[in-house]
This record gives C-alpha cells, structure tokens and sequence, in this order.
C-alpha cells in the first residue's frame, strides 16, 4: 500500500513538472511573440532605405564634395591671383614714383650745371633757371593731386605731367565708375590749372 501511494506521488509529481514545463513553455512563446511584435513595431516605424537609394545618395555626397574641394582650389587660386595682382600693382606704383623722382633729381642737376656755368650765356642761363623753377612747380602740383586723390578712399596713386602739357593720373584700384573719374578729373584740373581735356585717368590693380 505504501507502494502505491509512493508511485502515485511520483506519478503526480511527473504531471504536475510536465503541467508546469508546459506553462512556462507557453508563457516564454507569449513573451517572445509579444516581444516580437513590439519590435515589429519599431520597425514598422523605420524608414526603409533602398540599396538603389543608398548608392544614389552616396554618389550625390562624393560629387558634392568633389564639387565644393573644386571650388575651394577655384577660390584659392582665384585669391592668389588677385595678391599676384595686387603685388604686380604694388610694384608698378612704387617703381613709377621711384623713376620719376630719378629722372626729375637728373633733369635739377644738369640744370643746375648750367645755371651754374659762368661761361654760359645769360639766356641759356635764364632758360635753365625758369625750367627748374617749372619742375619744382610741377613736382609740387603733382603731390597735391596724389594726396587729394587718396583722400577720395585710394590707395595709392601717380600723377605725371607729360612734356606737352597733358597730364596722366594712374589710381589702384580694380576699375573706376564714371563718377571717380569725374571727380579725379576735377581734381587735377582745379589743381594744375588745366583744361579736363588734357587730363587721362585710368586704373592699375
């Protein structure tokens, strides 16, 4: 009898595990597939990315930024080029003035060798005196007319007055307006006494 009992135990037992398997079986199934559908969810809420469209997007990315390195060397060689070309005018500007001032101090110092020549005749002497008072004079004008020039917002610039009485005004700058000229033109001619006519601006940069 006791036999019985203790095989009817285990036997209940037995059940009882296999109910109890079968239970936690069933919940780890619902856990799973609730679990799942969760992450369905989240999928379902994703943005599905085509590989077409990967490819697309990746090639629209490497020619954007081909394009935008070609016109960082666009700008770069651009800006260099305008140094280069603001140097070339730096240039042009200091070796005018340079060859002016040399070719004026000369053209004083023969003159002065003959105002300086007693053998000289008067007249020529006369001559040579009233030619260096004129190049002092005109030297004088033409540093009022730089001056007043710049004062306009220039850089720099050159006045030069030519043997037949014409003078030329050359400003840095990349171009002049209409009015620029105008008013540089005003300028030089209050200044040198002279008509507009014979006055020529223009623009080095």
């Amino acid at each position: 009898m006791m036999v019985y009992k203790r095989k009817q135990i285990i036997v209940l037992s037995l059940v009882l595990m296999i109910i109890v398997a079968g239970y936690l079986q069933y919940s780890y199934r619902k856990s799973s597939t609730s679990t799942a559908g969760n992450e369905g969810g989240r999928l379902g809420e994703a943005v599905y990315v085509d590989e077409s469209d990967l490819e697309e997007g990746l090639t629209e990315a490497k020619n954007e930024d081909k394009k935008e390195k070609k016109d960082e060397k666009k700008d770069d060689k651009k800006a260099m080029e305008e140094i280069e070309a603001s140097q070339q005018a730096n240039d042009f500007f200091y070796q005018a003035k340079i060859e002016k001032d040399v070719a004026r101090s000369q053209g004083m110092e023969a003159l002065a060798e003959i105002t300086g020549d007693s053998n000289a005749p008067q007249e020529t002497i006369s001559k040579a005196h009233e030619m260096m008072m004129n190049m002092v004079a005109l030297a004088e004008k033409e540093a009022k007319i730089e001056l007043l020039v710049k004062d306009l917002g220039f850089s720099d610039v050159v006045a030069l007055f030519g043997e037949d009485g014409t003078l030329d005004i050359i400003v840095k700058a990349p171009s002049l307006s209409s009015t620029e000229v105008a008013q540089i033109a005003d300028i030089a001619s209050r200044q040198a006494g002279i008509e507009i006519s014979k006055i020529v601006v223009s623009s080095k940069y």
